[in-house]
This record gives C-alpha cells, structure tokens and sequence, in this order.
C-alpha cells in the first residue's frame, strides 16, 4: 500500500515496500501502523495474517511480507516529493533480507527527484546492512 497522499504533516507521500513488523521498543506500544494494519488484514487484504488481537488491540505477529511488485512505484510520480518509506513497517527489520533492501535503495537511487525518508527502531540492521554493501 503506497499512497500518493498522506495525512502525516511532514511528508507527501508514502512508499510501503515492506509490510508487516514486531514491536522493538516500549514506543512500539503505540503504533498507529499496527491498527491501520489490523484494518486491512482481512481475508485476501494486504496485511492478512500480518496481525492479530492481543488483549483486545491488534498486533503484529512478527510476520514480514516484501512487496516487489511496489518497487517501481515512485518511478511512476513524475512530480518530486517527500516519501515516507514503510510508514507500516521498518525497512531494516531483522527479517528483512538484505538483497530487498538494497532493491528499495535501488529505486531510491534512481529517482533523485524525491526526498527520502527511512525511519527505523533499528540502526543496528542498518549499519549491518551498510556494511555489507561498503564492504
């Protein structure tokens, strides 16, 4: 699920290449991606089975999903724009493989046109990540 508009008031755009995720810290506890989530993981939706009720509120199983067929979408806005990567998810989730990372960079890369804007609760995938392409 991308979307070429956004209520978040400091991006235009969002970009969810990734879906699906597990709480990391006691901020996890308020994820709004965890009930948008929730919303659209009924049968055949595109968070189905990538949720479930805990308590009574929804939460991610843990169950990651790339998207591949979501990775060419900003090279379809031809307008530039901020984007927001996984605002459902976080890129550098422990399960995300290494080789989807680096397609999302890949497209980031080729559509300089657009700010990108990863936010993670991971920095230490992110770093591994990194070095991996570096070294």
């Amino acid at each position: 699920m991308s979307s070429t508009t956004t209520g978040i008031e400091w991006t235009q755009a969002t970009w969810n290449p990734v879906r699906g995720c597990s709480r990391k810290s006691p901020g996890c506890f308020n994820c709004y991606a965890e009930r948008v989530a929730h919303r659209f993981g009924g049968p055949g939706k595109p968070y189905e089975g990538l949720t479930r009720l805990v308590n009574g509120k929804p939460t991610f199983t843990g169950t990651l999903r790339t998207v591949p067929e979501s990775l060419d979408a900003p090279l379809r806005w031809i307008e530039g724009r901020r984007i927001f990567v996984n605002s459902m998810s976080d890129l550098f989730h422990e399960r995300a493989p290494f080789q989807f990372i680096a397609d999302v960079f890949a497209t980031m890369s080729c559509t300089t046109r657009h700010t990108y804007q990863v936010l993670t609760k991971r920095p230490e995938v992110m770093l591994a990540w990194h070095g991996c392409q570096v070294g």
